[in-house]
């Protein structure tokens, strides 16, 4: 399950008995910064695209994760609250209210996911004609913003690896393989070798928007 980290300290401990989201104002009212809570320990709550249990998933992130809280909207187990990773990258998009608690601000530092090299693991959509029930592949991304890099290590069915890198937000061909991509809106479609291999990248995964 995904764990969500990056230059500036996404994991934290939340601060107990501080209100939840259901108890926010609408807008931007409410505590600057949100933990994850209450999701199990070998989940991961699904960050989406819209204010919707509809909407399309763009990362996971786990307990203790620290978001900077943009807004709520809703009530009850259907609020809705748009967030963001203290570093504006990592983590966009809209989570539910139910799973958050008040938090203080995050300590600067560089964090990992816990015993990887990775600044995020998770799972991205993929299509692999070599293996037709694989509908999603996990990965893990390292991202060198100095260098404006990004290597996202997708792991096969079978236990194979593919790296695809992200240079200047563009993918790079792997070698040995032909490469066509796409932009639509926040994601990129890449395909190799004439559609053996499809993954849909969103940009959040390796450099944000």
């Amino acid at each position: 399950m995904l764990k969500a980290s990056c230059l500036s300290l996404l994991i934290a401990v939340a601060v107990p008995g501080l209100c939840a989201a259901q108890g926010a104002d609408n807008g931007a009212a409410g505590p600057d910064f949100w933990a994850v809570s209450g999701v199990s320990e070998t989940g991961s709550l699904n960050v989406r695209s819209e204010a919707s249990a509809s909407a399309p998933v763009v990362i996971q992130i786990a307990n203790g994760t620290v978001l900077r809280n943009l807004g709520c909207e809703g009530q009850g187990d259907a609020r809705w609250c748009r967030v963001e990773s203290p570093d504006g990258i990592t983590v966009k998009g809209w989570v539910a209210g139910r799973f958050l608690v008040e938090n203080a601000p995050p300590t600067e530092g560089d964090a990992l996911v816990e015993g990887t090299p990775y600044h995020a693991t998770g799972d991205l959509p993929c299509v692999l004609k070599s293996f037709p029930d694989a509908t999603s592949c996990p990965f893990g991304v390292i991202r060198v913003p100095e260098k404006s890099l990004a290597s996202i290590f997708i792991t096969l069915p079978d236990g194979g690896q593919r790296l695809l890198e992200f240079r200047d937000g563009e993918p790079v061909e792997p070698a040995g393989t032909t490469m066509t991509s796409s932009q639509v809106e926040d994601v990129t479609e890449v395909d190799l070798d004439d559609g053996q291999e499809r993954y849909s990248i969103f940009d959040i995964v390796y450099a944000g928007d």
